[in-house]
């Protein structure tokens, strides 16, 4: 138990230090409370003895029969008054305790909370291709909530009934030193229940917290994903996947209930056991005179209480073992490597050239993606790359800003690699527009001020105009105040990309990357937002991924990406001329043009 708990805080011991003084306060609290309790029998006892059979002392043998600690009968009303006083006392120190380690443990589970969500936020792209995000919400919301239980109010009850432990042993002993003994060799036989399935218990607990994991995993992708469920009808087979999770989260549930349900009574049966021994030998002690009634009670009244802290350690047990395995589990999250951020260098403003030189990735499991690219971009030229689809034209662009780092070769600004670059420097002289637009469930104004949020309202509206925003916005009852709902679901494909690039336009960084970012859109939407793309594209250095032959014509140059290689660079003319790769894919996709 107390190793179980010294573990949890180990692995915890950096969010405790903060609050050690709460957890100081806590353990002296605990530390009165345990005396008090352990006072309260002896009281019975006297008052059994001094002031209800009137004719003895209340004599209390501490160590054998020599030192005898004698309470005369004329002191009984200050007994009641004892008794009252020490419960108010023991009241109240519980309660400071219990709020001490409640702050406590609320204030480290609001840190380890918030540092999780840290560590989470800063990792590298890849980390979320490898942990899915209900999983990463599970960590965030229920394997956090297992800890917090653990360091508050089950720490508060650990405190106080090892205190009243040590108390009331202390007072058994003082009653009868040998039956204590035998109690004390009895007592790891009460405390073998919660050790064995305890240990069970974490095991049981970890593939738990995994099962909820996957269960919250479904929730995330069929609540996110609802329109392509219901147009694929497969609510019933994703209720089935749900049903599944949802069976194994019972059965791993159910088997921590029972095997909690099992340890309670075996130490139970255990403890009644020791308990009738005693009470049999304190008869016997009684009959021979050599223990009064009042001192008889007073043991029984103790080895009761006793029996109490035994019992729930336990339930405390249990949970420190789940909350251990969950900490384990949550520093191993916390543990993996953020990006990558050794640049010292600030990039203030991108003056001449983009350069890619001799550029190699590969993704963790190995597999070439890009083998050699080398091209140069300079300042104010727009760049267009087109291929099939797994070219690797995304992964070109998601070099730039360092959503991933080259696995060969460099990328320059200006002559200096990236790597060298601080990466919030970086990252603030690059927007990007994409085909999948993630906004926010907040209003339009804050979405197009989302990365800065001190734009002045002129600022904001006047990227909003550019952007074509305003067209719709005004049929809107609540304007820029409207609410646009999860990944803004209440505007429609055209008017969020539009809100998408309002938010490049107030970001006004000198590169831009746009992915895909008509391919989605209906013919209206997309002379829309090609509109609000001029605008944007508009004296940046840009780089387009696009199949639509209204963005690609306009590029100053074309490169095509194929088999993770530039196979053909040039401008739109030149490449028709060639009949090469670009022609195909013209032929393929833009059949519409007349050359």
């Amino acid at each position: 138990m107390i190793g179980t708990t010294l573990t949890t805080f180990t692995h915890l011991r950096r969010y405790v230090r903060p609050y050690r003084w709460a957890l100081a306060v806590a353990v002296a609290l605990a530390a009165i409370v345990g005396p008090l309790e352990g006072a309260l029998p002896l009281l019975v006892g006297a008052v059994v003895d001094s002031v209800l059979s009137g004719t003895e002392p209340f004599v209390l043998p501490v160590i054998g029969d020599r030192y005898d600690i004698v309470i005369p009968p004329g002191l009984g009303g200050w007994i009641f008054f004892g008794m009252i006083a020490a419960v108010f006392l023991k009241v109240i120190a519980a309660y400071g305790s219990a709020a001490a380690t409640s702050y406590m443990g609320l204030s480290i589970v609001r840190d380890l909370r918030t540092d999780l969500y840290r560590s989470i936020l800063f990792q590298p792209l890849g980390f979320f291709s490898r942990h899915p995000t209900g999983a990463l919400i599970s960590r965030v919301s229920s394997d956090v909530s297992s800890i917090q239980g653990a360091v508050s109010s089950t720490l508060a009850e650990f405190l106080k009934h090892i205190a009243v432990l040590v108390s009331l042993v202390v007072v058994i002993v003082a009653i009868d030193w040998r039956l204590s003994m035998v109690s004390l060799v009895l007592l790891p036989l009460v405390f073998y229940p919660a050790v064995v399935f305890g240990r069970r218990l974490r095991r049981l607990g970890r593939r738990n917290q995994d099962a909820m994991a996957d269960m919250s995993e479904i929730l995330s992708e069929t609540f996110s994903g609802n329109r392509i469920v219901k147009i694929f009808t497969m609510e019933r087979a994703e209720l089935g996947k749900f049903r599944d999770a949802a069976k194994r989260v019972f059965r791993l549930g159910l088997r921590m209930k029972l095997t909690d349900a099992m340890s309670s009574p075996l130490m139970e049966v255990l403890g009644i056991l020791v308990l009738v021994g005693f009470l049999m030998y304190a008869r016997s002690e009684i009959q021979a005179g050599r223990m009064t009634q009042g001192l008889f009670l007073a043991f029984v009244i103790a080895l009761l209480k006793l029996y109490e802290p035994v019992r729930r350690m336990s339930g405390i047990n249990n949970a420190f073992q789940q909350a251990s395995g969950a900490s384990e589990t949550l520093l191993g999250i916390m543990a993996f490597p953020g990006e990558s951020d050794i640049g010292s260098r600030e990039l203030r403003d991108f003056r001449h050239t983009v350069r890619f030189e001799d550029v190699r990735f590969a993704y963790d499991d190995g597999e070439t993606v890009l083998d050699g690219v080398s091209f140069s971009l300079v300042r104010g030229e727009m760049l267009a790359v087109v291929g099939q689809s797994g070219a690797g034209k995304t992964s070109l662009v998601n070099l730039l800003p360092r959503f991933h780092d080259v696995t060969g070769g460099r990328i320059t600004i200006d002559g200096v690699d990236l790597r060298d670059f601080q990466l919030l420097s970086l990252r603030q002289q690059i927007a990007m527009v994409t085909q999948d637009v993630i906004l926010f469930n907040d209003t339009i104004r804050a979405n197009i001020a989302y990365g800065n949020p001190e734009a002045t309202e002129e600022a904001v509206m006047a990227a909003a105009r550019a952007a074509l925003v305003d067209d719709f916005v005004c049929t809107l009852r609540d304007g820029y105040d409207t609410m646009i709902g999860e990944r803004g679901v209440r505007l429609s494909g055209g008017e969020r990309q539009r809100v998408s690039i309002a938010r490049a336009l107030l970001k006004d960084a000198p590169i831009l990357i746009l992915d895909e970012a008509t391919s989605s859109l209906d013919a209206e939407s997309e002379a829309l937002v090609q509109q609000a793309l001029q605008n944007l594209i508009r004296g940046r250095t840009t780089i387009v991924i696009a199949h639509r032959l209204s963005t690609v014509r306009r590029a100053d140059r074309i490169l095509v990406l194929a088999d993770g290689r530039i196979r053909e660079e040039g401008v739109h003319e030149e490449l028709i001329l060639r009949r090469g790769l670009y022609w195909k894919l013209h032929q393929l996709q833009f059949e519409d043009v007349i050359p």
